[in-house]
């Protein structure tokens, strides 16, 4: 099996939390589907070109056949605050509109997909030729993509292995039989949870869940103590740590 992974890193990350309108509240990392679209803008994936239609029939393709893996680099990640004036047309006054963004944000990001994508991808990143610029959930939040390496890997039983990767967990809301546990290796290790909407392919449909994501910070290391139930990911042994595929 062979994986794409890539470093990309920016000043600021804008991925925002649907289910927020009134305010701007953004997630430390990207959900899937964020990811999906920015590796399909870097090889020209449009993800419509319809008025009207959602998603063009060639990203649900890139999407079916694509999974992708993160690990979280920032040191002593955190957000930044600040305020805009906009106009509410609701009540016709200005209005203070309060926004975040993540700060020096650095992710890892692990893609498994399909040829022609794979090939399209590794090209791209080697030559750092893009049809569309990266960035970090927001035009405004430009990113640099660096250290990208084509890697053989193969899946692995996720207990008793070491990880600084998102685990997905699908407890909550796909399969209340999921279970994971984890132990941190050493001391002062933090591990940060987000809940996003999850979009995955199941039946030729495109369905949509809030599922919680664990994600290691500050280079923490965890062990995975037990696992079960896993439906929607796999993992993979990239050097000594596994990578949760999702």
């Amino acid at each position: 099996m062979k994986i794409i992974s890539f470093r990309i890193a920016g000043a600021f990350a804008a991925f925002r939390d649907p289910s927020v309108t009134s305010n701007q509240t953004v997630y430390f990392i990207p959900s899937k589907s964020a990811v999906i679209g920015l590796v399909g803008a870097m090889i020209g994936i449009e993800r419509s070109s319809n008025l009207g239609e959602i998603y063009s029939k060639e990203y649900l393709s890139f999407f079916s056949e694509t999974k992708i893996g993160i690990q979280f680099e920032s040191k002593n990640p955190r957000k930044i605050v600040y305020f805009t004036n906009h106009r509410s047309l609701k009540e016709a006054k200005i209005k203070p509109y309060k926004a975040e963004l993540v700060e020096n944000p650095k992710y890892t990001i692990y893609v498994k997909t399909n040829e022609p994508y794979l090939g399209k991808l590794h090209n791209a990143i080697q030559k750092n030729e893009f049809v569309y610029s990266p960035y970090l959930g927001h035009a405004y939040c430009p990113a640099a993509v660096f250290d990208g390496k084509l890697v053989d890997t193969t899946e692995v039983e996720p207990e008793g292995q070491k990880t600084k990767c998102v685990v997905l967990d699908e407890s909550e809301t796909y399969d209340e039989s999921f279970e994971v546990k984890f132990e941190a290796i050493q001391e002062n290790s933090s591990i940060i949870i987000e809940r996003h909407l999850h979009h995955f392919i199941r039946d030729n449909n495109l369905e949509r869940r809030v599922l919680k994501h664990w994600i290691p910070t500050n280079d923490s290391e965890y062990e995975i103590k037990s696992y079960s139930g896993g439906n929607l990911s796999t993992f993979v042994k990239i050097d000594d740590n596994a990578v949760c595929i999702y």
